[in-house]
């Protein structure tokens, strides 16, 4: 098996702390309509913290759990360690899930949820009582081992969850939108937790949300999906600096980036709204212009604008601007006091920060 590095399970068995996994042309369909799946490729490295991330329906979740055993695939392959998997069920396929409604059975305690499967694995008492105490550990869930998830907090029921997970010793993790019941500030905690968790038990980690923070904050390498397919992969700096499609420029960032149409030309680039702007992309013909928050300005000429709404972050402001030439834009800037909502000024896109997209089929053009 390819595998990089290995520790006992309960039996004291040597066993791998992740496995490579494999996606060839994967196809789920329900019925006669459009794939949920439509022919995904793709390759995880051992002990690599990969994130599917879309918008609702693109097929992540739907991924998730043909890799899980959780649904038969229609066509294409699933290859765990180089085996293929297809014909395996769950409970064969050595992989964990944590799903976002914990799963948790309300008549156990901590300590017995966490163990919850370990004897019918084979383990001794004293063995799985001792992997349930270094996952608690691990965990920080030492204090609580008697409760009930009903005293439990949404944290806690999640960090028991991926305890159960843990125990198990899987060839794989997998978390479908596991942080999506929590509130903002947990989120944030939660995401620093599981990343924790992935330096300290290092195994090939599949995780699912929606939430393009969340991607770009834990991931490796991040998958972006939509309408059952793959629109890019890459590292989470590739995918924000060099977004391959108009969808993957627009789904990822906050706040979304601002698009215009033009006509790009041996004299640049002329918005329809009649801005022109100093281009030298080889492209020649319709193209759609994206910029980033932060590739607008403020300075002494550019395109005129009025402030309508400040959001105030500490260390940075988000200003929303009115323009006639790119309508309402999204910028980047330090903290200013003075500014206020009805302020004019005038905005200057930094060019060598903008992104270029073919207006029919919607991908990068150079």
């Amino acid at each position: 098996m390819n595998m990089t590095t290995a520790r006992p399970d309960p039996s004291g068995q040597a066993v791998p702390l992740g496995a490579t996994l494999q996606l060839r042309d994967l196809v789920k369909r329900y019925g006669p309509g459009p794939a949920a799946v439509d022919g995904i490729n793709l390759d995880v490295a051992a002990n690599e913290f990969v994130v599917l991330v879309g918008p609702s329906g693109c097929g992540k979740s739907t991924t998730l759990r043909l890799i899980a055993g959780l649904e038969e695939v229609t066509d294409g392959v699933i290859a765990i360690a180089g085996d293929q998997v297809n014909h395996l069920g769950a409970a064969a396929r050595d992989v964990a899930m944590v799903f976002q409604n914990y799963a948790l059975y309300p008549h156990m305690n901590v300590a017995q949820n966490i163990g919850f499967g370990l004897r019918r694995r084979g383990a001794s008492r004293a063995e799985a009582k001792k992997a349930v105490a270094e996952a608690a550990e691990i965990l920080e869930l030492t204090e609580l081992m008697h409760r009930l998830p009903g005293d439990l907090s949404g944290g806690q029921k999640q960090r028991v969850a991926m305890g159960r997970a843990i125990v198990r010793n899987p060839r794989l993790f997998l978390f479908d939108e596991p942080l999506s019941n929590l509130d903002a500030r947990l989120r944030l905690t939660m995401r620093t937790e599981i990343k924790r968790l992935h330096a300290r038990v290092p195994t090939t980690t599949i995780y699912v949300t929606h939430d393009q923070t969340e991607a770009m904050t834990m991931a490796d390498r991040v998958v972006v999906m939509n309408a059952g397919k793959i629109e890019q992969i890459g590292t989470p700096m590739e995918i924000y600096d060099a977004p391959v499609s108009r969808f993957v420029a627009g789904f990822v960032g906050a706040p979304a980036m601002t698009f215009a149409d033009g006509m790009l030309d041996d004299q640049g680039l002329t918005l329809n709204t009649g801005l022109h702007l100093s281009c030298t992309a080889q492209h020649r013909g319709p193209v759609t212009l994206g910029l980033r928050p932060e590739a607008l300005t403020l300075g002494d000429s550019g395109m005129a604008a009025k402030l309508d709404m400040l959001e105030p972050l500490g260390a940075e402001t988000l200003a929303l601007w009115q323009t006639e030439a790119l309508g309402a834009v999204w910028v980047r800037m330090p903290p200013d006091p003075t500014l206020r909502p009805g302020a004019t000024a005038h905005l200057q896109p930094d060019m060598t920060r903008a992104h270029l997209f073919d207006p029919v089929t919607g991908r990068r053009v150079t």
